[in-house]
């Protein structure tokens, strides 16, 4: 799967949340690593969009959008996390790039559990493309 550098960061998010143990899980007990959130952008450069920005932060699940949109502010204005269209393209993108993190769950889980097994291999078949606001 091809990604933005955008949607890498979203991947990466993930894996450096399984790296230090930073994992929480859910109701269904599925571990947390991200919880991307997909936002409209409401003020600054990129207002109108959406972007997808992480909602697991510092160890705590963030559903509030307004609350995220003040935690990630300036690597929004910056373009850093991936940015769509509409919510619709927002969200398709997201379920592509959600198995990837899907296929790391045991990783995500021996973490949680504190096994800290490092996740050093890239994503067969994925790289990185530059650019700004592509599909997710």
């Amino acid at each position: 799967m091809d990604l933005t550098e955008q949607e890498q960061r979203i991947v990466d998010y993930h894996r450096n949340s399984i790296r230090s143990g930073n994992v929480g899980s859910d109701e269904k007990g599925r571990p947390i690593t991200v919880y991307s959130t997909g936002i409209l952008i409401r003020s600054g450069p990129n207002a109108g969009k959406y972007v997808s920005v992480p909602g697991w932060v510092g160890g705590k699940l963030i559903r509030s959008e307004d609350r995220l949109a003040e935690i990630w502010k300036k690597e929004i204005d910056a373009g850093k996390w991936p940015m769509y269209s509409s919510g619709a393209e927002l969200n398709k993108r997201s379920q592509e790039i959600h198995t990837i993190m899907d296929a790391e769950e045991t990783e995500a889980v021996q973490s949680r559990t504190g096994a800290q097994e490092l996740l050093r291999r890239p994503n067969p078949g994925s790289r990185a493309i530059g650019g700004n606001n592509a599909s997710r």
